[in-house]
């Protein structure tokens, strides 16, 4: 949170000074054409917003979308007639370290870095129910489809071993009305070990 919170003040510091520049160095010209461009592209995204979104919010959601465009345009104008090209690369890193890049990054990295799955017959039955317990916080923590995915293939992993273990014992747990997030050890003849 403070993160974004920083993030977003670099960022409006400057998109403030981008504007100003281009205030003070964009011939009125620049701005009409911009300007225009601006209304014109503004009406065909309202236009195609309105008939998918049921709330009647896209026309507003386009405009604000289009009210900032103008204003990072200009911002990148009046910045590029002092930087040059040199304006690639602000917008560039700002880009890159904006609070939604580093989330996409934090998830292709948590994503990369899934573990192979350790062979379930070389862990005890004890902490095999300690796996089976964690999965279930580890699911509701889960912020994608593909994490809530690789979460229930693993719990399916661990009752497939517990079965194979001790079939009686499993299905005692699951006839004592088992819930998702229960401990199944009571029922296990090996769960000391």
């Amino acid at each position: 949170m403070a993160y974004r919170r920083l993030w977003r003040v670099v960022a409006g510091t400057c998109l403030a000074i981008g504007l100003l520049t281009a205030l003070l160095v964009l011939p009125f010209g620049v701005w009409l054409v911009v300007s225009a461009l601006a209304v014109v592209f503004g009406l065909a995204l309202a236009v195609c917003c309105e008939a998918g979104t049921p709330d009647g919010q896209g026309p507003v959601r386009a405009v604000r979308v289009t009210a900032a465009l103008y204003l990072i345009a200009m911002a990148v104008a009046g910045v590029a007639q002092f930087l040059g090209v040199g304006v690639l690369a602000v917008v560039g890193l700002l880009l890159i370290t904006s609070p939604q890049a580093m989330q996409w990054c934090r998830r292709r990295l948590t994503t990369s870095r899934s573990q192979v799955p350790v062979p379930l017959a070389t862990i005890s039955t004890n902490q095999l129910c300690r796996e089976w317990l964690d999965s279930y916080d580890q699911l509701a923590r889960a912020s994608s489809c593909d994490a809530r995915l690789r979460v229930v293939m693993a719990r399916q992993r661990y009752l497939d071993e517990l079965e194979r273990r001790d079939p009686d014992g499993l299905r005692a747990w699951l006839a004592s009305s088992a819930s998702a997030g229960g401990d199944p050890r009571r029922f296990l003849t090996d769960s000391g070990s």
